[in-house]
């Protein structure tokens, strides 16, 4: 079977030094961006079967992958980290795509519950959870099935984060810090924060390995999980759609929600052995 889309790769002619290459692009890169190694294209062994399964006999970056991992980052709590807000989707109920995604309302235990109804062993029909490709890609040709072998949920180590979002209603927590800017009590008799902060935003991370991906699919899967968590889906609604491949049928009822884009991140491509890359860093 040919590949799923119309890309052809094409091997430029290059003579000079690869880590030179690299250090002129970060030269010229903006500073939040950064090349780490270059490498020539790679080579892939005449006896693969990667070369018979999608006819191509040249290295495609996207259909010989093996296995990505992606990290969607969430937080709940009265107040998000402004230093945060573009990285992380705070579940306060305001964003149009995800109303009534109130983190008050969010039930760890559920969302865990529900990240593992993803998980397979073998190859699944993921076509509830694809979304619909749009401008030049909106006719090309696509398949459904998936592997994903990972789907994560865990909450972020509280010592990573600033103090002013620790809990301040633990015995002992930034004591030193509240003496010296003042505090006040709640009315359980639990130190207030200075600035009127009582818990701080708890952030979570979904990781979620797969060996291949559809447009939208990871921040489908989070919105999923995250409506579960909050009230807004039903664990019931997830096995229906995996077993019929569409939205809507289970017993909620309920749109499907769709994270925003700004949590999501792209951490790790691993590719077979039988593909063989020449890195050279600056």
């Amino acid at each position: 079977k040919g590949p799923t889309d119309s890309s052809n790769f094409i091997q430029l002619p290059f003579n000079s030094d690869l880590s030179k290459l690299v250090y002129v692009l970060n030269r010229m890169l903006p500073p939040d961006v950064r090349v780490l190694a270059a490498s020539p294209m790679p080579t892939v062994k005449s006896t693969s079967s990667l070369m018979s399964k999608y006819s191509i006999d040249a290295f495609h970056p996207t259909l010989y992958t093996q296995s990505k991992t992606y990290v969607y980052r969430f937080s709940i709590g009265n107040i998000q980290d402004p230093l945060q807000s573009r990285f992380v989707w705070h579940l306060d109920g305001s964003s149009g795509r995800a109303m009534g995604m109130n983190g008050n309302k969010f039930d760890l235990e559920l969302a865990m519950q529900a990240a593992k109804l993803f998980v397979c062993t073998d190859a699944r029909d993921y076509a509830a959870f694809g979304s619909v490709m749009r401008g030049n890609e909106k006719n090309r040709v696509r398949s459904t099935i998936c592997t994903i072998s990972g789907c994560d949920l865990s909450r972020e180590n509280r010592e990573q984060l600033p103090s002013w979002e620790q809990r301040q209603d633990i015995e002992g927590a930034n004591d030193d810090f509240i003496e010296r800017c003042g505090s006040r009590l709640n009315t359980a008799g639990a130190p207030i924060h200075p600035l009127g902060v009582e818990k701080g935003p708890q952030t979570f991370t979904v990781a979620i390995i797969g060996d291949r991906f559809m447009y939208k699919m990871v921040r489908n899967i989070v919105g999923t999980i995250v409506a579960v968590a909050c009230g807004h889906n039903e664990l019931e609604d997830i096995q229906q759609a995996l077993s019929t491949g569409e939205w809507g049928n289970g017993p909620s009822g309920s749109r499907r929600i769709c994270a925003p884009a700004r949590g999501l991140k792209l951490v790790e491509v691993v590719y077979p052995d039988e593909v063989n890359f020449d890195w050279q860093s600056g």
